[in-house]
């Protein structure tokens, strides 16, 4: 009987033995197993922050407190020889949103530029109230400038977000463009109060013939493309290869590249070089107007330094002839 009861006990042990064996088995299989992935996830994590480094950053941060929450915003850019255009529909935000971030991103190296500090870019944001209303808008409407604001900036560093704000509270950007608007695109209102009624009559009939001169004017060229002239200066950049020339007015975005600047200058016999782009009149966020901001960029490898990419920006002062902008 205790020969038996041993040999119960010894069965029972040899089990237990075996399970024990059979679970620190498993156990340190799935140790190795997890030892061989983690490897991988390192360099899947490497990899992709190397993916991340080879891209480039702008963060345009717009404050939205003077905004109504109503149409929408069209931000515009041209960052590192790139353009990009971004639609926000405003009724999608919260009403309590103050501020909204909106990022860019791009290679840092193109077959134009390599991104340095402090390469020039700029960004535009229009805010527009009724997007679809504005094919019925006449060009003799007095709100015809819509709330915009423009900002250039210089790339800070190329391996973490440049920042760029629009629609701060002290921005003068679209009071310049609406008061030069007001200025030369709508006859002066005369006062009658010390005129003769001779002078007041006189007055009336010029005043009557301005009116009917900038609606025969409005009509004459609402239909016909605005352009802007850019003069590109490269007496200091006699050896550039390849230059590209952007302009933006109202949202639209022109450009050219330049593969042969040598070919270029043999042409001209010269080193000013010069492109003239054509916008058309009526935009999807209104028609161009007097006072309408624009900007134009030359980006290239070889101008650098001081930037491989240079920017500048002036108001539209003519319908009918070229606005011209010497850029670098």
């Amino acid at each position: 009987m205790l020969n038996l009861l041993l040999l119960y006990m010894l069965i029972n042990l040899g089990i237990l033995f075996l399970i024990v064996l059979f679970i620190v088995t498993v156990s340190f299989s799935s140790i190795q197993i997890v030892m061989a992935k983690e490897p991988e996830a390192i360099l899947k994590k490497t990899n992709d922050n190397r993916k991340d480094n080879d891209k480039l950053i702008v963060v345009s941060t717009i404050n939205l407190q003077n905004i109504e929450k109503k149409g929408l915003l069209k931000v515009v850019g041209v960052i590192n020889g790139e353009d990009f255009v971004k639609t926000i529909p405003l009724e999608k935000l919260k009403e309590t949103t103050k501020k909204l971030n909106v990022k860019f991103e791009m290679n840092k190296d193109n077959e134009i530029v390599s991104a340095h500090k402090p390469d020039e870019f700029f960004i535009c944001a229009y805010h527009v109230k009724n997007p679809n209303n504005l094919k019925s808008i006449s060009f003799d409407n007095q709100n015809l400038i819509n709330y915009f604001d423009c900002n250039e900036g210089d790339i800070q560093s190329t391996t973490s977000p440049t920042k760029l704000s629009l629609f701060k509270i002290k921005s003068q950007v679209y009071n310049k463009t609406y008061t030069y608007y007001n200025m030369y695109s709508k006859p002066k209102v005369i006062s009658f109060d010390t005129l003769s009624n001779d002078s007041i009559k006189s007055n009336n009939n010029n005043l009557n013939n301005i009116k009917k001169d900038k609606a025969k004017s409005d009509k004459d060229y609402s239909d016909k493309p605005v352009q802007v002239k850019i003069i590109v200066p490269m007496e200091d950049k006699k050896n550039t290869k390849k230059i590209k020339i952007m302009a933006m007015l109202k949202g639209q975005i022109k450009s050219e590249i330049i593969n042969d600047v040598q070919k270029e200058f043999e042409k001209i016999g010269g080193y000013t070089i010069e492109r003239t782009f054509a916008f058309d009149r009526n935009t999807d966020i209104g028609p161009i107007q007097i006072g309408d901001r624009f900007h134009v960029c030359v980006i290239g490898k070889e101008l650098y330094p001081p930037e491989g990419s240079e920017c500048e920006k002036r108001l539209i002062k003519h319908l009918n002839k070229p606005n011209s902008l010497a850029a670098r």
